[in-house]
């Protein structure tokens, strides 16, 4: 039971406030915010290493993200930086992507030349904990 520290009213624990005079109650503290784990701190994208070949390319794929809005981000993050890419998927995934099964990931591709800058970049900006 709670007891408001102004008119002495009688509230169950769950309350936060007084019913009477409106007087808040004490939250209990907050606990402690553990430090972020390594997992949460690497990268959460895989990035294909080049062959020597697929530096011959015209395009190829940086990474495959799970939806279009995620590739929509990577792309937008890369376009700031002034890295071309392309979504050669994006049609597709518009059509059928609200049957994530159907095909199941967007490709980011860009030019080879670019890769490495654009992977450290991303690389950088993946260590958030979204799932």
């Amino acid at each position: 039971m709670k007891k408001c520290p102004y008119c002495g009213a009688e509230y169950s624990d769950d309350a936060v406030r007084c019913a009477i005079d409106h007087t808040p109650f004490e939250r209990p503290s907050e606990p402690p915010v553990e430090p972020p784990s390594p997992e949460s701190t690497r990268s959460k994208y895989a990035f294909p290493p080049l062959s020597a070949a697929d530096r011959r390319k015209d395009l190829v794929t940086l990474m495959t993200c799970r939806t279009l809005v995620e590739a929509d981000m990577v792309v937008s993050r890369l376009q700031a930086a002034g890295i071309e890419c392309f979504l050669p998927d994006e049609s597709l995934m518009q059509v059928i992507g609200w049957n994530l099964n159907t095909y199941g990931f967007v490709r980011v591709q860009i030019a080879p030349k670019d890769y490495d800058p654009a992977r450290d970049l991303i690389g950088e900006d993946g260590r958030s904990a979204l799932p």
